[in-house]
């Protein structure tokens, strides 16, 4: 039962959302289903605990009531979760089609997966039965993970890659400007240097997203490294704002 709070970490991702119904949407019934798979489990421990303590026929019924509860509400979260990173990839400019219609597949994949496991739930009349049908849940999350984690990295790409495609509109007009200026017959090569400057740091943070890209593709049974990913990618960033310092000094130099 574990398994899903890591979730609860990933999905602070989203808290500024786009302004999208469908995204306001999903966030609240992901939010809504967290909330009661976490209520669910907290009354499964405290039922289970009754159990172990007492062994009455009463507290067993109760407790495989309240465990096949939890792990139902386990499954809900987690399909939720798979339309909220839908959403997400809907509105974020930069994700490309058919990255979108892939992860509608997975999605509808894991969804049916769920719906099935949902059966066996349903049919488990014993504790023993319920932490088996918990188990097979527990055996498919690291799919489960892998590709909520490269949905989850494909945006943290995007919004990376939109802010260089915008550096490099800031970097081609102060270029131009500059250009400008030399034909009007100032000296502007130390503004230029700080231009090549800038685009070596830009450059840096493209190998940065290359990088990141090889990450979140899982190799040789590895795990998706997401945390690595954000690592790199704040890197990246860093060496965005990097090179717009020496933009902005190049502008500040011209007004």
């Amino acid at each position: 039962m574990k398994y899903i709070s890591a979730l609860v970490l990933l999905v602070l991702f989203f808290v500024v959302a786009p302004v999208r119904a469908d995204y306001t949407s999903a966030y609240t019934d992901y939010t809504f289903n967290y909330s009661k798979y976490r209520d669910s489990y907290n009354a499964y421990q405290v039922s289970k605990s009754t159990y172990t303590t007492y062994k009455t026929l009463t507290a067993q019924t109760d407790a495989i009531a309240k465990l096949k509860t939890a792990i139902q509400a386990r499954d809900k979260v987690m399909a939720s979760y798979y339309d909220l990173l839908q959403e997400k990839l809907n509105a974020t400019t930069g994700i490309p089609s058919d990255s979108q219609a892939t992860f509608f597949q997975m999605k509808t994949s894991e969804k049916s997966w769920m719906a099935d496991h949902q059966k066996k739930i349903d049919a488990a009349a014993t504790l023993d039965d319920l932490n088996l049908a918990s188990s097979v849940f527990e055996s498919h999350y690291p799919q489960f993970d892998s590709e909520t984690k490269q949905a989850v990295g494909m945006v943290l790409i995007a919004k990376e890659t939109n802010l260089a495609a915008r550096w490099d509109v800031l970097a081609t007009g102060v270029s131009d400007k500059l250009k400008e200026i030399n034909l009007a017959g100032e000296n502007t090569t130390l503004g230029e240097r700080d231009v090549i400057s800038a685009r070596n740091k830009k450059d840096l943070t493209m190998t940065d997203i290359t990088a990141v890209k090889t990450m979140l593709i899982p190799q040789n049974n590895q795990k998706t490294d997401l945390f690595g990913a954000q690592q790199k990618l704040s890197e990246a960033n860093q060496y965005l704002k990097e090179g717009t310092s020496y933009l902005l000094e190049i502008i500040n130099g011209i007004i």
